[in-house]
């Protein structure tokens, strides 16, 4: 190619680089539009994921094929048995012994035969599955199922020394220094009213929906908690300029026990935190890995969490942004950002909008900036002492089910020493996203 095709070649890509600039810029209802879409990949994901769990063929999760119970599956059919038994201890009979001959054939339809107590058991199995699919943040970390309750993990803290070694002499040792990292279980627990007439029609209609408030707002409350726990009533990083308590609905939460990923640079090591006072730039994200120092080399342990405000401003950064710089990879042609310097970028609903501080404040921002956190996911832990557990129970009275939620989770970063941690970092007041 001669100097002068080359010349041309970079002139048109310059004016395709200014034309996508000045025709695709990051509008509102461009904005909007990228948001769906990304919504619509998750969920495709998510469910993508799920089959792969589940396993093809004979082996997926089977339905009930037909009869007032199809479409069910084993887990819709737990839940609904465990209503029926409510009713029954309440002393309402009524016409429940059809309602019950249904519900044992459809259970054998399911579990191919093998009863009912298999679906006893899968019950909470099935569930748990389905939110550990759901949650973005939980899922990035270690998982430790803990069978004590506060339950220690001895560490390894010290490196260990090595000396040039001489032929029959013995090698000097190295006593490593050790520690233990606590995990303390922290209950959380939503009650539901189901209020409902006992006929079959209205408890098959209901089951499917109740199902998905279930894992829905189950894996929505763990990653809430893990971002945002913070043990601080008076001005916390959630609620500043206010004080709130363990009744306060959609705040109790993060009241739970443990302080989160957030509250690490925001409170406990402001160092790691950087005010950016600007835009979203490539540099951003490599600012915060240099917080990170050593824990930010590792593409496969150091990841990014974004809001969704500052994921869709990132995609219009001019490194990734046109085609002159990445081609067929540009995000203005896929509408995707999952990778920056190699590190993952994870999108969190529940990562919210801050205030010029990086606090959340409780009447409102005075201006809504986006944030960035950079964290070395080897270096937390999330324990479970208990997965998720349903009781129903049936109020007469109120002609209620009432159904009741629960999980004991713990959280805990790996140093014991938060005020000297550095495998957490956070760029705040990232300007221009709202």
């Amino acid at each position: 190619m001669t100097t002068q095709e080359l010349e041309a070649v970079k002139k048109e890509i310059s004016e395709v680089s200014a034309f996508v600039k000045e025709r695709v810029q990051p509008l509102r209802e461009e904005r909007d539009r990228l948001e769906k879409s990304i919504t619509e990949l998750t969920a495709t994901e998510r469910e993508i994921r799920r089959r792969a769990l589940l396993g093809n063929g004979s082996e997926q999760r089977r339905r009930v094929e037909s009869g007032p119970y199809a479409g069910s599956d084993a887990l819709d059919l737990a839940i609904a048995r465990s209503l029926y038994a409510s009713a029954r201890t309440s002393g309402k009979g009524g016409g429940l012994d059809e309602w019950e001959r249904h519900l044992k054939a459809a259970m054998d339809s399911v579990t191919a035969g093998s009863g009912d107590e298999l679906v006893a058991r899968a019950q909470a199995n099935l569930l748990w599955q389905d939110v550990n699919l759901e949650t973005l943040v939980a899922s990035l970390f270690s998982r430790i199922n803990m069978p004590s309750n506060p339950f220690d993990i001895p560490l390894q803290l010290s490196d260990v020394n090595w000396y040039p070694g001489s032929e029959n002499v013995s090698a000097k040792s190295t006593a490593l220094a050790t520690t233990n990292q606590t995990l303390t279980a922290r209950e959380l627990v939503a009650e539901v009213p189901w209020s409902l007439s006992l006929d079959e029609d209205a408890v098959i209609a209901m089951l499917p929906e109740v199902r998905r408030t279930l894992v829905r707002n189950a894996s929505e409350v763990i990653d809430d908690v893990i971002l945002n726990g913070d043990t601080t009533t008076v001005n916390g990083i959630n609620s500043d300029g206010a004080t709130i308590s363990t009744t306060d609905a959609g705040k109790a939460q993060w009241l739970l026990g443990f302080d989160g990923l957030l509250h690490l640079p925001l409170v406990d090591n402001t160092s790691q935190a950087n005010n950016l006072n600007g835009a979203i730039t490539a540099g951003a994200y490599n600012q915060a890995l240099r917080l990170l120092g050593k824990y930010g080399v590792r593409n496969h342990e150091a990841v990014f969490i974004t809001d969704v405000n500052t994921f869709l401003a990132s995609l219009a950064m001019d490194e990734v942004e046109t085609v002159d710089k990445l081609g067929p990879a540009a995000s203005v042609l896929t509408g995707q950002l999952g990778v920056v310097y190699g590190h993952p970028l994870i999108v969190s609903e529940q990562m919210r909008l801050a205030d010029t501080d990086g606090k959340v404040t409780d009447a409102g921002n005075g201006t809504d900036t986006g944030r960035v956190l950079a964290v070395n996911r080897s270096q937390w832990r999330v324990g479970f002492r208990r997965e998720i557990s349903i009781e129903t129970e049936r109020n007469i009275q109120k002609r209620q089910n009432l159904m009741v939620v629960s999980m004991r989770i713990a959280f805990d970063e790996r140093t014991g020493s938060r005020s000297a941690a550095t495998h957490t970092a956070l760029q705040y007041n990232i300007t221009g996203v709202a």
